[in-house]
């Protein structure tokens, strides 16, 4: 079982179990799935920076031409936005169908629990490393 099996199974296990619509687990699974790349797109973005003063500074140019003196705030929800609604649709494309959906649960469902376990903490690690190491470099910007 591979983590996508159970990132989507775990989301149907979860909402079957509490009687609620397993199909939301789809939206779920793609949005997690989606928010994970997201993270990812960004410690590379920053970690770039880090090594390449010319790219901070073509950045930093491009966002001016486009949105002048605007907070960063309303920058981020313009960028976020539209590249999430990418990474969501490209994800429901090749990952997320329902038919994907349906096998990728199948599979999570006829796993055994130790393969449940060791694919949900796989899944687990690389959304929370990811998001720590988002974090860390998002510091650590602020002071190089």
């Amino acid at each position: 079982m591979t983590v996508i099996d159970a990132l989507y199974g775990s989301q149907y296990y979860d909402l079957k179990s509490k009687g609620y619509d397993v199909q939301k687990g789809r939206l779920y699974g793609n949005l997690l799935f989606a928010a994970t790349i997201m993270i990812y797109l960004f410690v590379i973005v920053i970690f770039w920076s880090f090594f390449s003063e010319d790219f901070t500074k073509d950045l930093t140019r491009f966002l001016r031409s486009i949105f002048g003196r605007s907070t960063g705030k309303m920058i981020g929800k313009v960028i976020a936005i539209p590249l999430i609604a990418i990474i969501y649709l490209m994800i429901a494309l090749f990952f997320g169908s329902k038919k994907q959906y349906e096998k990728r649960y199948e599979t999570y469902v006829n796993a055994t629990k130790e393969e449940k376990d060791n694919a949900v903490g796989k899944m687990v690690v690389i959304f929370a490393g990811g998001l720590l190491l988002l974090v860390v470099l998002s510091i650590t910007s602020l002071f190089l």
